[in-house]
């Protein structure tokens, strides 16, 4: 990596990381509970919807948001399976329906009666591909939900990883201990992987999830206990 490029995600990730970047992200909605559980919810459902046009899923977000908490919060809302007063006819958000939230509440409300967090679907020592594995097969079937063993970049799912793991961030909660920040992938959209490519950090031809490892390899050059760092960077960086 060249110094210049080095020195400009350095800067970027410093002007991003901030608690200003909460406002107008998805991550602001799990920052309104103080209850893990709350925030561990919330930020699955968060990640969940967080494609397409910001400006809407914000919206969509909120309202489920208002929803949940007139049930007690997120938490409560999906254990005391208050979902099941939804009409699940019509349409969400683009491509999901209410029946797409009610099922994901459904799994989540399963998968709390068996055990205290999703983070117990991780476990130490073992590689992270094989938590996320675990993740996906519990929600197997829901639409925005990776098929399990998918080689797409699985983007809103490490983002939320990043939010659960990250420690000492301003924006990231740093919640869950099984998994270390270092073990975490950049998450890849488009901007973030058309960035990568203009600075030269992949040479993959697609967002896939070999391009997430080789621009989390990259960033681990900088950051190598903390390579997920790299998602602030390159959404912030000036170099293209």
């Amino acid at each position: 990596m060249k110094q210049g490029i080095r020195e400009e995600l350095i800067k970027a990730a410093d002007r991003c990381e901030c608690a200003a970047f909460i406002e107008g992200d998805p991550v602001q909605f799990p920052h309104r509970y103080t209850d893990r559980r709350d925030i561990e919810v919330s930020a699955f459902i968060a990640a969940w919807m967080a494609y397409g046009s910001r400006k809407v899923f914000l919206c969509v977000l909120d309202r489920l948001h208002q929803l949940m908490d007139s049930a007690g919060g997120p938490y409560r809302y999906v254990t005391t399976d208050a979902w099941h007063n939804l009409n699940a006819e019509g349409c969400l958000y683009r491509f999901y329906k209410w029946a797409d939230f009610s099922m994901l509440c459904a799994r989540l409300a399963d998968v709390y009666s068996r055990m205290n967090s999703l983070e117990c679907l991780f476990v130490p020592g073992e590689p992270l591909e094989k938590g996320v594995l675990n993740l996906c097969r519990e929600f197997e079937g829901i639409n925005g939900i990776p098929v399990p063993g998918s080689t797409s970049a699985n983007k809103r799912l490490y983002m939320f990883l990043r939010w659960m793991v990250r420690k000492d961030s301003p924006v990231d909660f740093g919640i869950w201990t099984r998994i270390t920040p270092a073990q975490l992938l950049v998450p890849v959209d488009t901007h973030v992987y058309a960035t990568a490519k203009a600075l030269g950090l992949t040479s993959r031809c697609s967002a896939d999830l070999k391009t997430s490892v080789e621009i989390t390899t990259q960033m681990a050059q900088i950051w190598p206990d903390d390579p997920a760092r790299g998602d602030f960077a390159l959404y912030g960086s000036q170099v293209m």
